[in-house]
């Protein structure tokens, strides 16, 4: 039966084609491993060690990169963490919902001594190195607390 056989060939064909689609394949295309997120580690200078608040809250802060003002884009608080901390920013950590989480951002981290939003005497900063980060980049966006207020 040719056609039973050519019939069986043209499907597995078909779904190799839907498989190499799905994994990026076509096309010499690669496949983003990680859509819709910003992801890495924040560390500690190992120098600013001892100015840490036990109490202190971790604000992790999305900006477009084009828009240096104003509301950030996305921004996640953590309460007392250990470092090194990994964190992962995606759609659910936008300022206004249904804000799509996407294009270049700049990130920037600050540990907070009292937990209110604002700098002061005391805080650390820091910020990825290679700002902007792009949102789905597979590289990680791993920042390191280096800065006294």
């Amino acid at each position: 039966m040719p056609s039973l056989k050519v019939f069986g060939t043209a499907v597995a064909i078909i779904l190799l084609g839907g498989l190499a689609s799905y994994f990026g394949l076509a096309h010499g295309c690669s496949k983003q491993s990680t859509p819709g997120i910003i992801a890495g580690t924040i560390s500690l200078d190992p120098r600013l060690a001892d100015k840490i608040n036990p109490s202190a809250t971790l604000f992790i802060v999305a900006r477009q990169a084009d828009v240096p003002f104003g509301p950030p884009l996305a921004v996640k608080r953590i309460e007392q963490p250990d470092f090194p901390f990994s964190y992962i920013l995606s759609s659910d950590d936008v300022m206004r919902p249904g804000t799509p989480f996407q294009g270049k951002v700049s990130i920037k981290t600050q540990l907070d001594k009292d937990g209110i939003v604002g700098a002061e005497p005391g805080d650390l900063e820091g910020e990825y190195i290679k700002n902007p980060a792009t949102v789905g980049q597979e590289e990680a966006v791993n920042i390191t607390l280096n800065k006294l207020r």
